[in-house]
């Protein structure tokens, strides 16, 4: 007969030598909403991390530069590898960790995002004119790797011994800070890829990771032309592509989110 408490005593260790993270997701949320994709737990999460161990981390009622903030900040001293930021409202493809993941492994010292758009709009992805210095939108037609000017953060991989370093060389300035006059506006994402590129790190794009941006109350998305929609898993119906109908409400809430905006 099998004895129970031998067998727990093997389970336990299991547990002990499996205990270290190697990937946490971190995930800044505007209310106690459910994310768009279940990311926190071992089974059944909405991208494929079954064969590594990971971790989960949110924050919600912040405002997004606060909670980038606060999130680096809880898992800068942990000894994980990896730290995965995903947007509440962006949704990755199944195989999408794995491909950032890839890329990152090949190229050491190095930030890696897949591709979303902003909603109504251009991909979330700037190259920089060698030339002239333009700064345009990106071509993000699947089977690239290029470094990017600019990416937001929504769907990034990060080396969180860059945000050691981050930390260590410039311990009085944020990780990210939004700022506006009314006229220009700096982006939290603006503020800490710029660090990036002061620190010589390359901020790599993956265009296989094509992810949706979607809308929580009502479904509908905004993502590259020739996704299938059958690669994405999430908790939440999508319906259809955003349209011109939608504008005035995007850009209503988008400006009511900011900080001093009308919802403070």
């Amino acid at each position: 007969m099998y004895n129970r408490d031998k067998i727990m005593e093997v389970v336990q260790e299991i547990k002990s030598v499996s205990n270290n993270i190697y990937v946490i997701v971190a995930q800044p949320k505007r209310d106690d909403t459910p994310p768009a994709q279940l990311l926190d737990g071992a089974l059944g999460i909405d991208i494929d991390m079954l064969a590594y161990s990971h971790g989960y981390v949110d924050i919600d009622g912040e405002h997004v530069d606060v909670a980038r903030n606060y999130l680096i900040e809880t898992v800068i001293d942990i000894d994980a590898k990896y730290l995965l930021f995903v947007g509440e409202d962006t949704v990755l493809p199944y195989d999408g960790f794995l491909k950032l993941h890839e890329t990152a492994e090949a190229n050491p010292g190095s930030v890696v995002s897949g591709v979303y758009y902003i909603k109504l709009s251009s991909p979330m992805v700037m190259v920089k004119d060698p030339e002239h210095g333009w700064i345009t939108p990106a071509n993000v037609n699947p089977g690239q790797v290029f470094s990017a000017h600019m990416v937001g953060m929504d769907a990034m991989l990060i080396p969180i011994e860059i945000l050691r370093r981050m930390k260590e060389q410039e311990p009085e300035l944020p990780f990210c800070c939004i700022w506006s006059d009314g006229k220009d506006f700096v982006g939290e994402d603006n503020f800490f890829i710029h660090r990036l590129h002061k620190m010589g790190i390359d901020v790599l794009i993956n265009t296989d990771v094509q992810c949706l941006h979607v809308d929580l109350a009502t479904g509908k998305y905004t993502a590259h032309p020739d996704i299938d929609l059958e690669n994405y898993r999430m908790r939440i119906p999508i319906t259809e592509r955003f349209t011109m109908a939608d504008k005035d409400y995007l850009d209503k809430r988008w400006v009511d989110r900011l900080p001093g905006g009308s919802d403070g």
